[in-house]
């Protein structure tokens, strides 16, 4: 099978929440009010909880508490609040996923530093799509989980990568492709934008000429994020280019307060996103 193929296979397992469809389309509708968007989220008080955290949370760093859906709709804004939505509504259908193929610890972890590491990066760059490339970083190895669903002796090899032979270099030598790009196929199955999927299927490619800042952000999150996981393999040196660094006016530096704010972070959105996965830390 190729990667759309094993995309197609899960589209109706990996489901979004009802709730998700409502409110994008009452988000892409030119007559509802902003009223409208927080009843509809309201009538889900899972979504609820989680959306006000994660608006609470230093992702945002606002100066004050958000205490209502209508004032986090009014303070972060339509596209914010719906991107925060589409995340967790993934990792929900996500979290309902049992997978003994895979560590699904190391997969949650490393999904959710990169959403992260991708966000203050791109905040840092002063990027108006700061928060599309963190919900294109919580994304970027969906296809994982994909493909441990319908081939789990494959998954778990795939696992077996090293400092010899990067994660995306193994799953192309044992599939024919990566996790990225059947990770792609399944968001544009999902209808999500462009400007989320794309960054995914691209997040292995390194040629950086005429590509977006966000499509160079989350190729940059992803490496970083592999780096601060697995440091015994890897390191910023051997895996981030300096002439991407140059490309978007980056330092050494700048990547390691990124790494420590997905380090200090990264436990309290994992617990709002996937309790179930957060308990074991």
């Amino acid at each position: 099978m190729n990667a759309l193929q094993y995309a197609q296979n899960v589209v109706e397992l990996f489901s979004l929440p009802d709730s998700y469809f409502r409110v994008r389309e009452l988000m892409e509708s030119d007559t509802a009010s902003l009223d409208d968007i927080a009843e509809v989220i309201l009538l889900d008080p899972v979504l609820t909880s989680k959306l006000l955290k994660l608006a609470n949370s230093a992702i945002y760093r606002l100066p004050y508490q958000v205490d209502s859906v209508s004032k986090a709709l009014l303070v972060l804004g339509k596209t914010q609040v719906y991107n925060l939505i589409l995340s967790i509504g993934i990792s929900s259908a996500c979290s309902q996923i049992n997978c003994t193929a895979i560590d699904l610890e190391r997969f949650w972890e490393q999904s959710v530093n990169a959403a992260l590491i991708a966000k203050y990066l791109a905040t840092h760059i002063s990027l108006k799509s700061a928060d599309r490339t963190y919900v294109s970083g919580l994304l970027h190895n969906i296809g994982e989980l994909v493909v441990a669903q319908q081939n789990a002796e494959i998954a778990t090899e795939c696992q077996q990568y090293s400092s010899e032979i990067k994660p995306w270099q193994l799953q192309q030598r044992k599939l024919g492709f990566t996790y990225a790009s059947c990770g792609a196929e399944l968001l544009h199955l999902w209808q999500l934008p462009d400007a989320i999927a794309d960054p995914v299927a691209l997040q292995h490619n390194s040629q950086y000429e005429a590509r977006s800042p966000e499509d160079l952000i989350v190729y940059l999150a992803v490496r970083l994020a592999l780096a601060n996981q697995h440091p015994e393999l890897y390191s910023i040196k051997t895996l981030v280019d300096p002439f991407l660094l140059e490309t978007l006016q980056l330092t050494q530096a700048d990547l390691l307060k990124a790494i420590d704010f997905c380090n200090t972070e990264g436990l309290f959105v994992l617990s709002v996103l996937n309790p179930r996965i957060s308990t074991i830390y």
